[in-house]
């Protein structure tokens, strides 16, 4: 799709809104403005387990601030910043701090239907990271293995079709919320989530960005929650021409779940395979490297809403032959305003 049709499309559908919502604006005449801050800090102390290296850390994941406020009934503004390590190389080594607009949208929501601009969250990975329900002790699935970033600046439509089918569209910059546009290629995603039953959610999901080789993700997900006591959620992605790279595909699945045995108590679980497929006249899978399988398993207290604490097992097993196991014992924190 050429330049000029993404903002013809972007034009068209801002401009039919107020007729897709009902062009009304009920209750504005009682709706005060409001606002509220932003506040989430994931943060951990960890030390390796049955592995030939030693490390041992306390360190900070992630740490969020930012302000949401309604000027109106239908109208959010949100500003967060992400301040984290995104560009080490390792998982372990935080060695520097970066800050970043995680968030700077313009929301519009009226009934079933949510439209947003600026660097917002895409809806690439969002159910299942509720379903997986554990961000600060590690991403889901898409966003660990670099399927999406998280962010985007774009424009996003999500719309409540009937109780048991909505869908959600979005044009993207691609590149994600820490780095700048710098070409003239989109990202344009699709998913469709499907409620067949009560409890149990369906969704597909599909981007598709031209910046030389074609690059097309592809995802399916499953999730179950039962009485907010079990939750249940299986994913499989696929993406053709991993990050842009001439048939250099990455693909995988994730498992996960947990049980709130009592209302602060809580085991969970998660098992993860990634794989690349081999070039031609190659032996070895193209990323061999980063192949792998793994494993989270632990037990979480929250003592208030507002935070969370667990002690969990981590693992993770290469698929090189000659890469060792890194295993780790992990106590994260999650506070929260």
């Amino acid at each position: 799709m050429k330049n000029y049709q993404y903002f013809f499309t972007l034009t068209i559908f801002l401009l039919t809104i107020p007729f897709l919502a009902g062009a009304q604006e009920e209750g504005q005449d009682d709706f005060r403005p409001h606002g509220s801050p932003i506040i989430k800090v994931f943060t951990n102390f960890h030390t390796s387990v049955m592995s030939d290296k030693e490390d041992a850390a306390f360190e900070i994941r992630r740490a969020y601030f930012g302000y949401r406020y309604q000027p109106g009934a239908h109208f959010e503004i949100a500003l967060k910043l992400d301040i984290g390590s995104p560009n080490d190389a390792s998982e372990y080594s935080l060695l520097r701090r970066f800050a970043y607009f995680k968030n700077a949208y313009l929301r519009y929501t009226a009934g079933r239907l949510t439209t947003q601009v600026g660097i917002i969250d895409v809806y690439a990975f969002g159910e299942q990271e509720d379903y997986w329900g554990h961000r600060y002790i590690q991403k889901s699935f898409m966003d660990e293995y670099g399927f999406s970033p998280a962010a985007d600046l774009g424009w996003s439509i999500a719309y409540r079709f009937h109780d048991m089918v909505s869908a959600d569209f979005g044009i993207y910059n691609g590149e994600g919320y820490t780095k700048l546009q710098d070409d003239n290629a989109f990202k344009t995603a699709l998913g469709v989530s499907i409620f067949p039953v009560k409890d149990l959610i369906v969704r597909v999901y599909g981007d598709y960005m031209k910046k030389g080789p074609v690059q097309l993700t592809m995802g399916g997900f499953a999730g179950y929650k039962f009485r907010d006591k079990l939750t249940a959620g299986v994913e499989y992605d696929y993406q053709l021409n991993y990050n842009n790279g001439d048939g250099k595909d990455k693909y995988g699945y994730s498992v996960y779940g947990s049980w709130d045995f009592t209302p602060n108590w809580q085991v969970f679980a998660r098992y993860d395979q990634v794989y690349s497929n081999s070039l031609p006249d190659e032996d070895q899978p193209w990323d061999l490297a980063s192949d792998g399988s793994g494993l989270i398993g632990g037990v979480q207290y929250s003592p208030i809403r507002q935070v969370k604490i667990a002690l969990n097992y981590q693992d993770w097993v290469p698929y090189a032959a000659n890469a060792g196991n890194d295993a780790y014992i992990f106590l994260n924190f999650e506070y929260k305003y």
